[in-house]
């Protein structure tokens, strides 16, 4: 069993983005027109929209733009494309002074048959420290959590290995009524397009969960979000590679 992408997620901090309170309508409508997202809620606290059928959920307000899609491929552009185009938009519409941060976030996943297999694989992660420690505790190892920061420049990556143990995912969908009009009727079906994606791509209860989290902080304005992703990729792939085959 390989390693599969849980989630991708994306936040953009900036300063001074205050053209929100105003113009988070106009924002929403052109995303909708141009990027297929979905409206929800429209409020003063923050504004959330949503492409179901890709797992896509954005959230953003007068300090941060945040997107998250769930059951990901990281080899695909989709994500970073889009979250480049998103941040185009707010950038053009909410004009904020200054962006603060840009961070991408990866997670991923090594499914377990059960929780007694999963537990004594994290006991193998970085060495055998823990027995040592356990001799001095006079008690056994039963898990292992790694929480790993690096610092390079401006950017900063954060590691988390750690056991998961998930509830099931039942999500519940939508009827569609014989009064329901077309445009309802096709948000309807993208929306239970991703419920119908979760049944059938994510059964698992037990699995090592390895979370990457990538920020640059005051990035250039030529800075590229494709190449931050793609970093974060890459760095994703060679702790994999160092962690082998569990």
């Amino acid at each position: 069993m390989a390693w599969k992408t849980l989630s991708l997620h994306f936040k953009q901090t900036y300063e001074g983005g205050y053209r929100y309170l105003d113009k988070c309508g106009e924002f929403m409508a052109i995303a909708e027109e141009k990027l297929n997202f979905l409206c929800g809620d429209a409020k003063p606290t923050g504004a959330k929209m949503e492409i179901p059928e890709h797992g896509v959920n954005l959230v953003c307000d007068a300090t941060s733009l945040a997107l998250s899609q769930e059951l990901a491929v990281e080899t695909d552009a989709y994500f970073p494309t889009l979250c480049k185009n998103t941040a185009a938009l707010s950038q053009e519409i909410f004009k904020p002074k200054s962006v603060i941060k840009n961070g991408f976030a990866l997670k991923a996943y090594w499914p377990f048959p059960n929780v007694q297999e999963l537990l004594v694989a994290t006991l193998k992660l970085c060495g055998d420290q823990q027995n040592e420690l356990g001799k001095v505790l006079g008690m056994v190892p039963e898990q292992k959590k790694l929480d790993f920061t690096f610092v390079s420049g401006s950017k900063e990556l954060h590691v988390v290995l750690q056991p998961v143990t998930f509830d099931r995912a039942n999500l519940s969908k939508q009827n569609i009524g014989h009064q329901t009009n077309r445009v309802e009727k096709g948000r309807i079906e993208r929306r239970n397009s991703f419920a119908d994606h979760i049944t059938k791509n994510f059964a698992i209860s037990h699995a090592l969960v390895m979370e990457l989290d990538l920020i640059e902080s005051e990035p250039p304005a030529e800075a590229s979000l494709e190449k931050n992703f793609l970093e974060l990729v890459q760095k994703s792939e060679h702790l994999k590679k160092l962690i082998g085959n569990i």
